[in-house]
C-alpha cells in the first residue's frame, strides 16, 4: 500500500467517524405533527441541544442515548440506534378531580332587574286617558306595500294558530288511544 492510499483511507476513515457521531432530527408535537421550538435534547454523555424554530437539532457528539424535554409535553428517552427522523411529544395534560363553581344566575337576576324598571317605569307614566289620546298619522306608512303584505300575513297566520290551538293535539290523542306494551 502506497504512502498516499493509506493518507486517504485515514481521512474517510476520520470523515465516517464524524459523520456517525452526528445526528440530526426533528421533534414534534403528536397531535398536530408541528414542530416544537426550544425542546432540550440531554444525551448520556452530558451534551445538550435545543431545537430550532423548525424542531430541528444537530448533535455534533457521540451517544447512546437521550431525553427530550420540554415544559409543555412529557419527556421522551430514545435510543440512538433507534432514533427516527422524526421524535413525537405527547402534550402535558392536568386532570382536575371536582370542580364547584359558585355564582348568581345572571338570567334570573336580569328578569328581576327588567321586571323592577318596567315597574318603575309605568310608575312614572299615568296612563292615558281617551280624551288626552293623541293621533299619530304617518302617510309614509300608507305608501309602503310591503308592509300592508306583512300585516295581511300576520294576521292570516294568526288566524290559522288560534284554529290550531282550538283542536286537540293529534299526537297526544294518538298516544291515549294506542295500547301500552307490557
Amino acid at each position: 500500500m502506497t504512502k498516499k492510499s493509506a493518507y486517504i483511507i485515514g481521512i474517510l476513515l476520520v470523515c465516517t467517524i464524524c459523520v456517525y457521531a452526528q445526528r440530526t432530527c426533528v421533534i414534534a408535537d403528536m397531535e398536530t405533527h408541528k414542530p416544537v421550538r426550544d425542546a432540550l435534547i440531554m444525551t448520556d454523555t452530558r451534551h445538550a441541544a435545543r431545537t430550532n424554530l423548525y424542531g430541528y437539532f444537530e448533535m455534533k457528539y457521540a451517544f447512546d442515548s437521550a431525553t427530550v424535554s420540554h415544559p409543555s409535553f412529557l419527556s421522551r428517552k430514545v435510543k440512538r440506534t433507534t432514533l427516527p427522523d422524526t421524535v413525537f411529544l405527547l402534550k402535558k395534560t392536568h386532570l382536575l378531580q371536582e370542580v364547584t363553581i359558585y355564582g348568581v344566575d345572571r338570567q334570573k337576576a336580569s328578569l328581576a332587574f327588567m321586571k323592577k324598571s318596567a315597574q318603575e317605569e309605568g310608575a312614572a307614566h299615568p296612563p292615558v286617558s281617551s280624551a288626552s289620546a293623541t293621533v299619530n298619522f304617518d302617510f309614509a306608512s300608507m305608501l309602503d306595500k310591503r308592509r300592508r303584505h306583512d300585516k295581511k300575513q300576520l294576521k292570516k297566520m294568526q288566524k290559522i294558530f288560534q284554529e290550531l290551538d282550538a283542536m286537540d293535539d293529534p299526537l297526544y290523542s294518538i298516544s291515549k288511544t294506542t295500547p301500552k306494551k307490557p
